[in-house]
């Protein structure tokens, strides 16, 4: 949260960058912070005149110059917003190997009007480019937006920012969260602030007229999403509850996930357990997992509680199984649902055992 209220701060200075580059997977705030700056710039001048909104796609690096360059009418700045710059996208996007590094060299001359630009912007435009979660940082154009500007990564929230975002929401509309409403919110809606927004909208209006958001209301309101449904799994064959396990897979089939979909996040998951595994056996501090990983804080730290309930052969074993469904199920030789109801019998069977009992009691 500090990146985005640093830059909240500055522009409240009148400390604006020439240009801006945002980028991450926090869209939410990302918009918030382009409608900040079109706030600021803009004054009491509401014709639009000197606000452009560009198809970075579509409309090519030459034009993007011409229009930043363009002065002001009756105003002190322009602001010119590029949405989802091809150019700006990772390489492997744009094709690997030798075919792909003449593709990165043609796109350099494509940019080389933005280059330019970017030698010495003007002042009288902010030029701000708003790309996906991720860009390529050795581009040309990455490092010369880096030294006239700004280039701004939106991260997810942490746990404890997204709870006291929650709380100061609620306290706005004159709500409050009842013992764990917010955590529940929180499990059931992940750590995106844009879902977040709009399960909030829907419990504000669900709630009407209640000083309190209960547990009880955010489950009838917001249900819980298929990485969400897939913890859910995982922690029932942990703690022995088949039941819950395959509950949770029914609730993901009532909610149209395709099967194979579903076998590949178990699986995901599973190995993602025996990674986890692995690196607290090798004396790797829990704060640094996610960075090694390359997965979210919230989804590292679930997983370091879960994989406490499961011995290394156990996870190896039933990384094994869901390889052999995997197969099974694509080659037509078994039916989804009875193929996983086994699996997860047999699991909950033997997921409590010591580092190898466990392989040896479930059969797998």
């Amino acid at each position: 949260m500090n990146y985005f209220v640093e830059f909240l701060n500055s522009v409240k200075r009148g400390q604006v960058s020439p240009v801006y580059l945002f980028y991450g997977e926090e869209t939410y705030l990302k918009e918030q912070a382009v409608l900040r700056l079109k706030e600021h710039l803009a004054g009491g001048d509401r014709s639009g005149l000197n606000f452009d909104l560009v198809d970075g796609e579509t409309v090519a690096p030459a034009e993007i110059a011409a229009r930043a360059e363009t002065l002001p009418f009756l105003a002190g700045k322009r602001l010119v917003v590029v949405k989802n710059p091809a150019f700006l996208q990772p390489a492997g996007k744009t094709g690997d190997g030798p075919a792909g590094d003449e593709k990165g060299a043609k796109s350099s001359g494509k940019e080389s009007p933005l280059l330019k630009y970017l030698e010495n912007p003007p002042s009288s435009t902010c030029l701000v480019f708003v790309a996906g979660e991720s860009v390529d940082r050795r581009r040309r154009l990455f490092q010369a937006i880096k030294k006239c500007g700004q280039a701004v990564e939106f991260t997810f929230l942490s746990r404890g920012e997204l709870t006291r975002w929650l709380v100061q929401k609620a306290g706005a509309e004159g709500r409050r969260f009842a013992a764990g409403a917010a955590d529940a919110l929180l499990d059931a809606a992940g750590p995106s602030l844009q879902t977040l927004v709009l399960e909030l909208e829907k419990l504000f209006s669900y709630t009407a007229g209640q000083k309190f958001i209960t547990v009880e209301d955010v489950r009838a309101v917001c249900p819980p999403g298929p990485e969400e449904n897939i913890f859910a799994v995982v922690d029932a064959v942990g703690n022995r509850r088949c039941g819950e396990a395959l509950a949770g897979i029914k609730d993901m089939l009532a909610a149209r996930e395709p099967p194979l979909r579903i076998l590949a996040m178990i699986t995901r998951q599973f190995r993602l357990l025996l990674q986890v595994r692995e690196l607290l056996e090798q004396g790797c501090p829990p704060g640094r997992i996610p960075d090694r990983l390359g997965v979210h804080p919230y989804t590292a730290r679930k997983a370091v509680l879960q994989c406490k309930n499961f011995g290394r052969s156990f996870l190896i074993g039933a990384l094994q199984s869901l390889l052999e469904i995997d197969v099974a199920v694509k080659g037509g030789r078994q039916d989804f649902y009875p193929a996983v109801e086994t699996f997860l019998l047999k699991l909950c069977a033997g997921s409590k055992g010591d580092d190898n009992g466990g392989q040896k009691r479930t059969g797998i």
